[in-house]
């Protein structure tokens, strides 16, 4: 039975001017409906979303996004930003369990790039996922494996990564920054 959790825990962003967390409940502290927005598409299997201090992710509360079986589940936040020179730091722990070749499983967390109106011009996605999952990178969307079971620390400098790996998003478009703790399986 293919499955995919994907759990965070503290979001922060860091500016040159000394910016606090942007994201309000970044720290899960309240409870997850509190700017917090569920999404679910589910064809078959079960979903959850849990906000809990004993995942394991060190102190503090983190978030937890499940979805068995067919599509996804997420957990997101979008937040204006003054512009693209920032870097967001959080922990973040991907797990999947199952898959074959016709249901496979990805635990993700994206940050997704927006513009004025709320369109996305592009994301980057740390993704733990079955060998067959067939997601592929383009200018506007970069893919960072995750191989580790265990509770990581990130860190993705905005600026450097528009630059860097997203050359067909223009870094001067993106007034808002969307995070979205994403849990997926393609089949049944």
């Amino acid at each position: 039975m293919a499955r995919a959790i994907a759990l965070a825990g503290l979001l922060v962003f860091i500016g040159p001017a000394g910016f606090a967390n942007l994201f309000e409940n970044g720290d899960f502290e309240q409870p997850l409906e509190v700017a917090w927005k569920d999404s679910v598409n589910s064809l078959a299997g079960t979903f959850r979303f849990e906000r809990s201090d004993t995942f394991g992710g060190g102190t503090g509360y983190a978030a937890k996004v499940y979805k068995q079986l067919a599509r996804f589940a997420s957990l997101s936040q979008a937040v204006p930003v003054p512009g693209p020179d920032l870097t967001l730091t959080f922990d973040a722990r991907l797990l999947i369990g199952g898959g074959s070749s016709t249901c496979w499983p990805v635990a993700a967390f994206f940050v997704r790039y927006l513009d004025a109106s709320g369109q996305e011009l592009g994301a980057t996605c740390y993704w733990h996922h079955d060998q067959y999952a067939d997601w592929q990178e383009s200018d506007t969307f970069n893919l960072i494996e995750v191989t580790s079971f265990d509770w990581d620390h990130y860190e993705l400098n905005i600026a450097a990564e528009l630059r860097e790996s997203l050359p067909g998003v223009n870094p001067a478009a993106v007034s808002f920054i969307a995070a979205d703790l994403f849990a997926y399986d393609n089949g049944t």
